[in-house]
């Protein structure tokens, strides 16, 4: 007996951070994609490097609902993350923003260029609105696709646009356009192109395929509208019971999880425009009289989205001026 209670408070004296933690993470990328794919060998790596100490429990295909009903799910601790669209944060840290605002980057270079120096502040926003961000994924640029060949916001007008559910930024610069766009989570998108309710959407390119959504498209306007990151956010209260050493351990294999997919989503995208054409999609080319239209219009909504503070202004304004200076750097290389 008197073993039995010295076991019994050993046990007791334990700290939390020594019992196994499993984060049950929502996505709505479909299993089986690559994305996953490299989720669940980030995973495995971090539950063997941790000595099952840290487990991660994955919820794909939009099982547990659209960003937004991941999000509430993370609050009331039914979920400890998901894999949100970093428009669905913009409620929560207007930073997460930057990146997604029309037209800022014109190739996947200028993306990466200002990275490392824009990640941290991303980074730091979230933690003070009590979330760990373990990964930022390069979604690659977002394109109008349609049933119609589409060329200037006029041609929009006539078309029933989808945007994601709270997307602040795509419904924005649509309405500057005057189009009343349908706000739908990603879920309803395919149901809705079959049905009709909308016909006309903005994507990347291998979501367009990994969704389906290309079986009910016939062009697109091949001029890149925005670029798209997802996020991996996991509830601070629920990390900070790890202990520090595995702490470290999920961000080191995570960052290096994120970094394999940049590479692998950039192949992907590539293979995807490529698959896309060979089935017979359109590509609507632009005039640069249309461009400038599309430039000017997004100008005006940068603008009012500044004034919704929707965006950190001082931060863009950083971003833009380092972008110049890449522009003027690659301009002078031979």
């Amino acid at each position: 007996m008197i073993r039995l209670i010295a076991l019994m408070s050993v046990l007791l004296a334990l700290p939390l951070s020594a019992q196994a933690t499993t984060l049950k993470i929502a996505t709505l990328a479909p299993d089986g994609t690559s994305w996953m794919k490299e989720m669940r060998a980030a995973a495995k790596e971090i539950k063997q490097q941790t000595e099952g100490r840290v487990k991660i429990k994955y919820f794909p295909g939009g099982v547990q609902g659209s960003d937004k009903s991941v999000l509430r799910k993370i609050r009331i601790r039914q979920l400890q993350g998901g894999a949100i669209a970093a428009g669905a944060l913009a409620s929560i840290a207007k930073e997460t923003q930057l990146y997604s605002l029309p037209f800022t980057f014109r190739n996947l270079e200028e993306v990466r260029a200002v990275r490392e120096e824009f990640d941290p502040i991303i980074t730091k926003a979230l933690e003070k609105k009590g979330f760990v961000l373990l990964g930022l994924s390069e979604g690659g640029f977002a394109y109008l696709m349609s049933d119609q060949p589409l060329h200037t916001s006029d041609d929009v007008r006539q078309q029933k646009v989808w945007v994601p559910e709270g997307d602040i930024i795509s419904k924005t610069t649509f309405e500057n356009g005057d189009v009343q766009p349908i706000a739908l989570p990603v879920s309803d998108v395919y149901t809705s192109l079959q049905t009709g309710l909308v016909d006309t959407i903005a994507a990347n390119m291998t979501s367009a395929i990994a969704l389906q959504w290309h079986t009910k498209l016939t062009h697109v306007t091949d001029f890149p509208l925005t670029f798209l990151m997802g996020t991996l956010v996991v509830d601070a209260k629920a990390f900070n019971k790890i202990n520090a050493d595995d702490q470290a351990v999920v961000r080191s294999v995570m960052a290096q999880a994120f970094a394999n997919m940049d590479q692998q989503n950039e192949q992907n995208e590539a293979k995807a425009r490529a698959a896309l054409a060979q089935n017979g999609m359109q590509f609507v080319e632009l005039s640069a009289e249309d461009k400038q239209a599309w430039y000017q219009l997004a100008k005006r909504t940068i603008n009012e989205l500044a004034d919704q503070a929707v965006y950190p202004v001082d931060e863009y304004q950083q971003l833009q001026h380092l972008l110049q200076q890449v522009r003027q750097q690659t301009a002078a290389t031979p």
